[in-house]
This record gives C-alpha cells, structure tokens and sequence, in this order.
C-alpha cells in the first residue's frame, strides 16, 4: 500500500513536470548544449587571435640567429595551435606588440668566444594570456640554441687538448629514467597515468551533478506549500513516509536527467578546451556515471531535512547555497591536492563530508583501489539512508504548513 502511495506522488510530480515542456527542455538542452558552444567560442576565439613578436636586432652579425628564432616560434606555434606574426629589424619598434626580443650589440661575439656570455631581452606586454604561452616557446628556443653553443664549445676544448671526449655524456653525466607506480606498490600502466588527469577534471565536474537534486528538492515540497495545495496533499491517506519517500524519488529522477545532461556537457567542454588531453575510457565513464547517480540520490536525501525545517523556497535555497559551497569547495580542491596525501587531521574532517567520497570514488578507481572506491559508495549510500530517516523522524505536517 505503501509503495502504491509513494507511486502515486512520484506520478503526480512527474506529470507536473511533463505539463510544462519548456522547463524541462532547457533543463535539458541548457547544459548539454551551453558548454560546448561556449567551449567552441573560446577556441574559435583563440585560434583567431594573432601574437605579435618583434626581434630587434642591434647586432649585425647575430642576424642569422635572429631568422633562426623566428622560423622556430613559427613552427612550433603551429604545433600548438597559435598564431604568431614575426618582425625582424634593427630600430626600435613604432606600435605595441605582445613580444619584444632585442639582441644587443656584441652578442654574437660573446657567444662565439670559449667563455663568452651573450645577453638577450624578452619583454612581455602586460595582461596578455596567449603571450606567455609565446614566450615559454622562445624561451625553449633560446635553450636550444644554448645548449648548442656549449655542444660546441666543448667540442673545440676538445680539439685543442687532444683528448676524445663523448660530448653527450660530458654534458648530462646524469641520466633520469622516470615512472609511476601506485599506491600498492605495483608499477602504474600507461593508461593509468593518462587517466589521472581525466579524473581530476571527472571529479571537478560532480558539483554540476549535485546543484540539480538541491534545487529540485526545495521546489518539490516548498512549491507546494506556495501553491497553497501542500495542504491538500497532507490531507490525503498517504503516510508522511510515502509521501517524503515520493517526493525525493521523483527529484532524483528529475535530477538524474538534468545531471546526465550536465554531465555530458562538461564532459564534451573538457574534452574540447583540453586539446585531446582528456583521455577516457569505458569503465572510467561507468563509474563516473553510477557516482553522479548516487550522488543525486544522496544529496537529495541530505537536502530534504533542511527542506522540511525551511518556511519557504527561498529560506530553503539560502540553507542550500551552504550545502552547494561545501560541495564546490571539495571538487574545486581536487583540481590541485591529493585528499589521500592531505595529513590525517585534514583528512579525516574531509572524510566526515560526504561528497568527498563521491571524488573518491573516481580517484580510487583510476588507481585500481577497487575496495577503497566500494567503501566510498557504501559511505554515500549509508548518508543517503540517513538523510531519509532524519527526513522521516523530524516531519511535522502542521509546522510545515504554518511557517512563515
């Protein structure tokens, strides 16, 4: 009989829903249609800004290497994705560019002597995003072309002591052979390594899956109340069990369509502002999917105690707002930390917060820390069982009603 009841509100809600189309396309289409046009404005917007450098060239015999580092920022810009427009001269510049490269006189004497040292200037105009992506390229170039100068210093050392000298080896006496490895020890795949990087900006995306359930909940029981008819539905044989058991199933069905939306937008936005960095695979995904579930059920759960304590939509917004800050601040900190590297104190207060083990969970996964990512959805669903029964012990119908 129970079941029958909560059937019946959850249909009730539902059809509510249903009847005002509009609503629930932009839901819909908002998110997963929003975020990728933005992402595409942003990359349309950045591949048709051009970066201006200009090399000025005050010594007449570096200007060889002047063209040298200007056909090396043309080629690996490209690689890059960006646009540069390179001017070489010997005067001074009339307009403003974005990158200014002097080569002072005397610079190619310097470097062409046995302990000579040549100077250059890079100047960066101010407020400029792009150009500093420009300017760590020549800073790499201007690398090269150091290292190439000592190739050869020490080759000439060579030659005037007569002895034999592995001009590599000289000058990396060091060499560094990296991996990755997991927490149990074991060596870490390929794979796995690309993934982390997925998940972090998996994780960082749960606070669009959680916002929806907050809001879907406050309007389902507080829209009633202002729509003067939650009297009538108190009124009615269902027992206030069902009828909290009904409203939240019909928010989360609710909230699971708009975060699947949500979802995929952010998913699509990241893949595209990443540049093909964003690596994913099936189980990756199945994973991230089942914790936006959970965590839609379990923040409607944790939302619906301060819902039914709240005198109006608004009262009971501003109570969330505290709940989606505590939600943004974990995904938005594990764009940069480790949770689990975080001392024990810290540790243990995040672990206390639910949607903590909803980041956990995708983290855990990438690491192969199948038990650990179990204990997170057991965590989720032991807070969601609780918010349903603070839910059910604390109702009182006539307060509800008579708030103001």
């Amino acid at each position: 009989m129970k079941n029958m009841k909560s059937k019946a509100i959850i249909w009730k809600e539902l059809l509510d829903l249903s009847r005002d189309r509009k609503t629930l396309a932009a839901m819909i289409l908002i998110p997963f249609i929003g975020l990728p046009a933005i992402a595409l404005l942003a990359s349309g917007l950045t591949q048709t800004q051009t970066t201006t450098v200009y090399i000025e060239v005050l010594d007449n015999n570096s200007n060889n290497i002047a063209k040298y580092i200007s056909y090396q920022l043309i080629q690996y810009s490209k690689i890059n994705g960006l646009r540069v427009n390179v001017t070489i001269s010997n005067e001074t510049p009339s307009s403003v560019y974005n990158l200014l490269l002097i080569i002072p006189k005397g610079f190619y004497e310097n470097i062409s002597s046995i302990d000579g040292v040549g100077t250059v200037y890079l100047k960066s105009l101010v407020g400029s995003l792009q150009s500093s992506e420009v300017e760590s390229i020549i800073e790499s170039i201007i690398t090269q072309l150091e290292n190439n100068i000592v190739t050869n210093r020490v080759q000439k050392l060579s030659n005037i002591s007569g002895i034999k000298i592995n001009t590599n080896n000289f000058l990396n006496p060091i060499n560094i052979f990296t991996g990755y490895y997991l927490p149990s020890g074991k060596p870490a795949s390929a794979a796995q390594v690309e993934l982390s990087l997925s998940a972090r900006l998996l994780e960082f995306s749960l606070f669009f899956v959680a916002n929806p359930a907050i809001v879907f909940m406050g309007d389902s029981i507080l829209g009633e109340k202002e729509r003067k008819t939650l009297e009538t539905l108190i009124s009615t044989p269902s027992s206030k069990t069902s009828l909290i058991i009904g409203k939240m199933i019909a928010s989360v069905i609710i909230g699971l369509i708009t975060a699947i939306a949500d979802s995929l937008g952010v998913i699509i936005y990241l893949s595209m502002i990443a540049q093909g960095e964003l690596k994913l695979t099936a189980g990756l995904i199945l994973v991230t999917f089942s914790v936006s579930a959970l965590l839609v059920v379990m923040t409607a759960a944790i939302i619906t105690p301060i819902v039914l304590r709240s005198s109006s939509v608004r009262s009971a917004q501003a109570m969330s707002y505290l709940i989606m800050m505590v939600a943004l601040g974990i995904y938005f900190s594990t764009l940069f930390v480790d949770i689990q590297r975080l001392p024990y104190y810290i540790e243990d207060i995040l672990l206390v917060i639910p949607f903590t083990h909803a980041a956990l969970a995708v983290s855990n996964f990438v690491l192969g820390q199948y038990l650990n990512m179990g204990i997170n959805f057991l965590v989720m669903i032991g807070f969601t069982l609780l918010g349903i029964y603070i839910s059910i012990k604390t109702f009182d119908s006539e307060r509800l009603i008579l708030s103001k």
